[in-house]
């Protein structure tokens, strides 16, 4: 019976990674979590939107920009920055004690033209495994 349990539980947690949400759906994280303000000279804009879903739930996720702590995402959250066009670094890393602390931040290296805006998913895989990656570019 122990056994049948235990295989059961498992199914249900592999079977559960993030699902993508869209800039429409996400709701803006409160303003006390964004961390960052925009830049001066932004001439583009990024919006990073954080995945649905069971695994990592329970964790806020730190967002970077440019090395900069920018905002904490809870699920299904969006932030959007001003930037300055040009390379920008992302990053992102569970943030919180226990089962959230320990994991390194996970880089993602990306280009912004002057004018774009584009979107970033921060996604966790099952393995529990999160970052971000592309998530093209905005609607009008």
């Amino acid at each position: 019976m122990k056994l049948i349990t235990a295989s059961l539980l498992l199914a249900l947690l592999t079977g559960c990674a993030t699902s993508a949400v869209t800039i429409d759906k996400a709701k803006p994280a409160p303003a006390e979590r964004v961390l960052i303000g925009n830049t001066d000279s932004a001439d583009a804009k990024i919006t990073i939107i954080r995945d649905s879903g069971f695994m990592g739930g329970g964790c806020y996720v730190d967002v970077y920009v440019n090395d900069a702590l920018a905002a904490k995402l809870d699920t299904a959250e969006k932030v959007t920055f001003n930037v300055r066009s040009g390379e920008l670094i992302l990053g992102s890393q569970p943030s919180g004690s226990a089962l959230c602390s320990g994991a390194s931040i996970r880089h993602f290296e990306t280009s912004i033209s002057q004018g774009q805006h584009k979107l970033y998913r921060v996604m966790t895989d099952q393995n529990g495994n999160q970052q971000i990656i592309s998530g093209g570019i905005a609607p009008n």
